[in-house]
């Protein structure tokens, strides 16, 4: 949702001390902030060797990773880590 901010422009004063006679408003539109973020971004868990694709809200927020949360504090339980390059798999 985007968040919009109008902000009504303000005559100067004259030097004289008198009011304009005719005074006119102009409303000015500041964007919403650009989020600096991907969606799906890759983030590499090198302490179990692989890769995790996080899905985020409009806030920035990770609503859903593959693999879950609940599997990778398994793969950090079991001490599962994935073969290197040249080693055969167990």
């Amino acid at each position: 949702m985007p968040n919009e901010l109008t902000i009504a422009a303000v005559q100067p004063a004259s030097i004289s001390g008198t009011a304009p006679a005719v005074s006119t408003t102009t409303q000015v539109v500041v964007p919403a902030p650009v989020l600096s973020f991907t969606n799906p971004s890759l983030r590499l868990d090198s302490g179990l060797g692989r890769v995790v694709i996080e899905f985020r809200n409009d806030s920035g927020a990770v609503t859903r990773s593959i693999p879950s949360q609940q599997q990778l504090d398994a793969y950090k339980r079991t001490g599962e880590v994935p073969p290197r390059p040249g080693e055969p798999a167990l």
